[in-house]
């Protein structure tokens, strides 16, 4: 009974909907419809929306890209990692310097001094170009020292500054022909002056009599100036010791460098702290 009412049912809805249509093709006007017809479409206007979306997301999703396109999406790619491995190094190395500065600034003597790093621009037999000049504080006759990591705990003197501009200076090293360097040497409480002599050495001539001992690689040290170096910091090393021929009382030295200027890349200016 209830199998046989249920099939009944289906097919009146069937027969009711057909007459439905075929009234509403034929006996309601075409402006009714219309209006129908807006109504539907404003009623169900967001699942309507939704469908486009969806299908618009679909299409967007499954579309194709040239081989040109391609190849510019790698390159964009590589670009973006190479990118990313330059600005990783300059980190690491900005990270280095700042513990070298610091261990540097640790050291007794330097405390009470402005240390302001540069890099090595140039370097043209015994003149130096670097990278600081008055923009960062750097003046004429400001001591240089290197900044190595193999000597970290013992930086040298290399010179002074001799010429500014606005964005760098040179620096006269202590073996260049003009270069004179109030200095002393290990073991000698009396101060020297240590006069350049090109290609790379100095010379500290016709002040130390011959009763006094020196040897080859004592340490020479750049004297404590007020203002400028507060402690006394290593610039040379002896080389060659031998009798003055014109004095033969006195000792003829001759010193060199104890770091390889040739390769040196990093340097830091000492300035005074309480210097504008």
């Amino acid at each position: 009974m209830t199998r046989k009412w249920v099939g009944i049912s289906k097919g009146m809805v069937f027969a009711c909907g057909l007459l439905m249509g075929v009234i509403f093709l034929f006996l309601v006007p075409r402006e009714a419809a219309g209006r129908l017809q807006l109504a539907y479409a404003h009623v169900f206007r967001w699942p309507l929306a939704m469908g486009r979306v969806v299908r618009t997301q679909a299409t967007t999703s499954t579309r194709s890209i040239s081989p040109q396109e391609y190849q510019d999406l790698l390159k964009a790619c590589q670009q973006l990692r190479n990118r990313s491995a330059n600005v990783e190094k300059e980190l690491e190395e900005a990270k280095h310097q700042i513990e070298l500065l610091t261990k540097l600034k640790a050291k007794s003597g330097l405390e009470h001094m402005q240390i302001i790093p540069a890099k090595v621009d140039a370097q043209v037999q015994d003149e130096m170009t670097i990278s600081r000049g008055q923009d960062s504080g750097v003046a004429v006759g400001q001591y240089v020292l290197s900044l190595t990591e193999d000597r970290i705990d013992d930086q040298c003197v290399i010179g002074v500054i001799s010429a500014v501009s606005a964005k760098g200076a040179k620096v006269r090293l202590f073996s260049d022909a003009s270069s004179r360097l109030p200095v002393r040497i290990a073991g000698l409480n009396v101060g020297k002056v240590m006069e350049g002599r090109g290609d790379g050495v100095a010379q500290i001539a016709r002040q130390v009599p011959r009763d006094h001992t020196i040897h080859v690689r004592d340490a020479v040290y750049a004297q404590a100036k007020r203002g400028q170096l507060d402690v006394s910091v290593i610039v040379a090393e002896i080389s060659q010791c031998k009798r003055d021929p014109d004095y033969p009382t006195m000792w003829d030295i001759t010193v060199r460098p104890v770091c390889d200027l040739a390769d040196l890349n990093d340097v830091v200016v000492l300035k005074a702290a309480s210097a504008p």
